[in-house]
């Protein structure tokens, strides 16, 4: 792992920046130290197809996705003491501070609680209003009604992965054709890791996702069986979905987008606050546990790999359980 590290090569204004760090009379270990949390910060936004090679790449990443970022990947994903994480977000805060040359911090990092309170849960109401904002047509300008009829069985889709399946975004991002086995009602579900899960559809999901995939024009549909993405970037400007000539492949939707459809959806929703994914897959966590299940099929239900990950929602679900 230290020898890939160092064989790793990071963007130019980031080689830049520990470059300063050097010659400012830090440490050698500060700069390996620093080397090696730009190169996780590089990694994960380059597998979550969010550019990072150019000063402008980085201003142009959306708060929402340094979030994910921090609480999706590094706490939930990784399972990184807080120590870490918050080591992580210094280091990313002041290169954001060398870039814009202010005070004010990209991410404001404070320790969780690892309690689950009411707060870190969607209700089934709350979730149900989501279903029916995206059913609507409401607040939509002319632009977005027309891009609606692609969109819509998409989203709905999107929203169901999360509080139905407990699926992270990187999960929904990274879902591939391979991973469908729609003779058998099933999914494949894959981390970062390495690990699989294989979960079990429901039959509306399923043919959901097969209305999803009618929208989408053949020519540049994702092929069954392939390694394509099942989930397809749209292209506004065009009223199409995206083609990637080079890798003779449909576009894989990202992290951004999803981020842009649930502020959206948020906004126009008459929920009382913003419900996040994290919220949504909380609920089906926390629903897992009505269920008759052994430890080992509530980790691979939950797609985690640790019993750990799961400790917090055995100690909450008495009190929350009303919710769900």
């Amino acid at each position: 792992m230290a020898r890939e590290r160092l064989d790793y090569t990071l963007p130019e204004f980031i080689e830049r920046y520990l470059f300063f760090l050097s010659a400012s009379g830090r440490q050698d270990s500060t700069i390996r130290r620093y080397r090696y949390d730009l190169i996780e910060i590089h990694r994960y936004m380059t597998e979550v197809d969010q550019p990072l090679e150019t000063i402008d790449d980085f201003k142009a990443i959306p708060l929402e996705t340094w979030k994910t970022f921090i609480n999706d990947y590094l706490i939930e994903e990784k399972l990184y003491q807080q120590a870490t994480v918050a080591r992580i977000v210094t280091v990313l805060n002041q290169l954001n501070y060398q870039i814009r040359q202010t005070k004010s911090k990209l991410i404001e990092y404070a320790q969780p609680t690892h309690e689950l309170t009411p707060q870190h849960v969607a209700s089934l109401a709350e979730y149900e209003q989501l279903i029916r904002t995206n059913r609507s047509d409401r607040g939509l300008t002319d632009h977005q009604l027309v891009a609606r009829p692609y969109l819509i069985d998409r989203n709905e889709l999107i929203l169901r992965l999360f509080y139905r399946y407990g699926l992270r975004v990187h999960h929904i991002i990274g879902l591939k054709m391979q991973d469908l086995n729609f003779a058998q009602r099933e999914m494949t579900v894959h981390d970062r890791l390495g690990n699989a899960y294989l979960l079990h559809l429901e039959r509306d999901d399923q043919d959901l996702m097969l209305a999803y995939l009618k929208t989408i024009p053949e020519p540049v549909r994702p092929r069954y069986h392939s390694t394509d993405p099942f989930f397809v970037a749209f292209d506004f400007s065009r009223m199409t979905f995206r083609w990637v000539y080079s890798k003779n492949a449909p576009k894989q939707l990202s992290i951004v987008m999803i981020t842009k459809m649930m502020r959206q959806l948020n906004e126009r929703s008459d929920n009382k606050r913003i419900i996040t994914p994290s919220m949504l897959r909380n609920s089906f966590i926390l629903g897992t546990y009505l269920e008759e299940l052994t430890k080992e099929e509530r980790l691979t239900k939950t797609c985690l790999y640790k019993e750990v990950s799961l400790r917090r929602y055995a100690e909450a679900v008495d009190e929350l359980k009303d919710l769900l």
